[in-house]
């Protein structure tokens, strides 16, 4: 769920700079590319003349942290039944994207390049993945300052020389089972109520189908 994310930004930014840059960037394959930039100091790599997007650190965005698992009412025979799914989790991940070109002038045009390029698609669709049957999400990507002594303790982490770069925020990716539970019988009580998950708002904040809301009480049934 990660990877296809990335992946997609990636692809985005390699077609942006590539037709501005096109072959005047030395190397093969892909301008910009997935990889860790803490290798670049090994002999074997492709990670020169590159862009390089690295996943620094991932957070759980704590005001959706709390949020409660929700459940679809179906009708089978009008018998109402009840399928578990768990809470999705939402995720927001900070981006190195660091510029590995040897010439410095170039380095910080293509820099210059990428910062405009996200500034001008904050958005972004990942894309429906028909191998893992992940949905198409929606992304967000924001820069993000670190101090001086942040930019130090992560690059000596790192294990590599400070290089031209610069960090993102990107926001609220989903990550969710979607694995259906065993459906379970249920009987009305003012215990507990329910609805249909139908996604988010353009903030980000899940939202639940008023339409679909019942009042509900499990009864396990062995399950």
């Amino acid at each position: 769920m990660i990877y296809p994310a990335l992946k997609a930004i990636a692809e985005r930014l390699n077609k942006s700079i590539y037709g501005k840059w096109g072959d005047t960037i030395n190397g093969t394959g892909d301008i910009v590319q997935l990889n860790n930039i803490a290798n670049i100091s090994e002999e074997k790599n492709d990670l020169q003349n590159r862009i390089i997007i690295t996943l620094i650190k991932i957070e759980e965005e704590a005001s959706l942290k709390n949020t409660a698992f929700y459940s679809r009412i179906t009708d089978r025979k009008k018998e109402k039944e009840v399928r578990k799914f768990n809470p999705p989790v939402f995720l927001n991940l900070y981006l190195l994207v660091s510029v590995t070109k040897k010439n410095y002038a170039e380095s910080l045009q293509l820099l210059s390049d990428t910062i405009v390029f996200f500034q001008a698609h904050k958005n972004f669709q990942t894309g429906f993945n028909e191998n893992e049957q992940l949905p198409e999400q929606k992304v967000t990507l924001e820069l993000h300052d670190i101090g001086f002594q942040e930019a130090f303790d992560m690059w000596s982490s790192l294990g590599s020389k400070q290089i031209p770069s610069v960090m993102y925020k990107m926001r609220l990716l989903e990550l969710v089972d979607t694995h259906e539970s065993t459906p379970m019988p249920v009987i009305l009580s003012s215990n507990s109520t329910f609805g249909e998950f139908e996604g988010r708002n353009k903030e980000g904040v899940p939202q639940i189908n008023s339409n679909s809301m019942e009042t509900v009480n499990y009864r396990p049934d062995n399950h």
